[in-house]
């Protein structure tokens, strides 16, 4: 789709505002609800506790239906989101998943997240959890083994100190290409047997670090223990579900200037932002149909998305987080297909002073690491 200026009134008109939900300021997750696959029980094949149950670092057996597209595991815990915890599916089946129980996960029902990003429904059977044997004088896990910079929750490290009298901990945060420490935590003492969590926000001297492998290195009373390693991306791809990218007038410079490159998908594939900030725009456009645009927290560039289905999930001035839910793939406005039309542009943004770029290439990128 060519590019429009909102300055030009008789062309754009001023962005319609929407009711913005509440939780929006904050999400709770960034899944989608209802994926094809299901979660029928949960059984304990290695490492297990007493009678069968799990513990951390024990191999479970998640069994369903439609597995092979499971992409993590959701332990949920009691009520709420507070205690849930996730890990990455190991080994995908038909009618099988198997994961670890990592650290932090507490009894309760199971979910699975697709590679689509839509949820299961829970486990009707609660998984029992049964505190682990100390492995070392330091236990550690991870909330996620990737995280997106500006996601509603943080990069999380998970510890708890065993034995009877506090230990001394530091922590270094290194990227693992070239090894380069990046941030540095004294703990202090720290007291045995009480859960603890440090949290990362991807930043190191106020600046968003590079899409790459981070690890947290620990030493715990004078002793270095294993690093945690984690995946850590700038930007998430913002189609859920499975795309094509368009060529030849649906790409970037085809047809009459079209300033974006066109990603088809499915009639109603959720969309989530590709990075956390504040909405600029959102409203309807002739040719653009339902769009929104969002101002990406600590770059000073934008991000465009055109031809939603609906009205987007999100008003004018809202502020987003990175895979936040922001609309469906459309085809409103003048659209040839379902898909949605994305534009990049450099600060200081979207008709105000920048310029777009062709975004193919980092989208392909993005579509790699998630």
């Amino acid at each position: 789709m060519a590019g429009f200026a909102p300055a030009a009134p008789a062309q754009v008109p001023a962005p319609t505002p929407v009711p913005t939900p509440a939780a929006q300021s904050a999400p709770a997750t960034t899944v989608m609800a209802s994926s094809p696959a299901a979660v029928a029980k949960v059984d304990c094949v290695q490492a297990c506790g007493i009678a069968g149950a799990s513990r951390t670092g024990s191999l479970l057996r998640v069994r369903g239906k439609a597995l092979t597209q499971a992409d993590e595991v959701v332990f949920m815990g009691g009520v709420g989101d507070a205690d849930d915890v996730i890990a990455e599916a190991l080994v995908r089946r038909k009618t099988s998943t198997d994961v670890r129980v990592p650290m932090g996960a507490v009894s309760g029902p199971v979910a699975v997240v697709d590679r689509s990003g839509a949820l299961t429904a829970p486990s009707v059977v609660p998984l029992t959890v049964e505190a682990a044997p100390p492995t070392g004088i330091v236990e550690f896990g991870l909330r996620a083994p990737t995280f997106f910079y500006d996601a509603a929750k943080p990069a999380t490290l998970g510890y708890v100190v065993h034995g009877a009298a506090p230990v001394p901990i530091t922590v270094d945060l290194a990227r693992v290409s070239d090894g380069v420490v990046i941030a540095h935590w004294d703990l202090g003492a720290v007291a045995p047997e009480v859960p603890q969590q440090l949290t990362w926000n991807g930043l190191a001297n106020n600046k968003v670090q590079s899409t790459g492998r981070y690890e947290f290195r620990v030493v715990a009373g004078g002793v270095a223990q294993p690093p945690v390693a984690f995946a850590f991306a700038r930007d998430r791809f913002p189609i859920l579900g499975k795309f094509t990218f368009g060529t030849g007038a649906a790409a970037f410079g085809g047809g009459r200037g079209h300033e974006g490159q066109d990603v088809f998908a499915s009639c109603g594939t959720p969309l989530v932002a590709a990075h956390g900030g504040v909405v600029k725009f959102a409203g309807w456009h002739a040719r653009g149909g339902n769009y929104l645009v969002i101002d990406n927290e600590g770059t000073g560039t934008d991000y465009v998305y055109m031809h939603l289905r609906d009205v987007p999930l999100v008003a004018k001035g809202a502020r987003v987080f990175t895979g936040q839910p922001i609309g469906f793939v459309g085809a409103t406005g003048r659209a040839n297909g379902c898909h949605l039309h994305f534009e990049s542009w450099t600060a200081p943004g979207w008709y105000s002073g920048g310029a777009p770029v062709d975004p193919l290439a980092t989208l392909k990128s993005w579509a790699a690491t998630s």
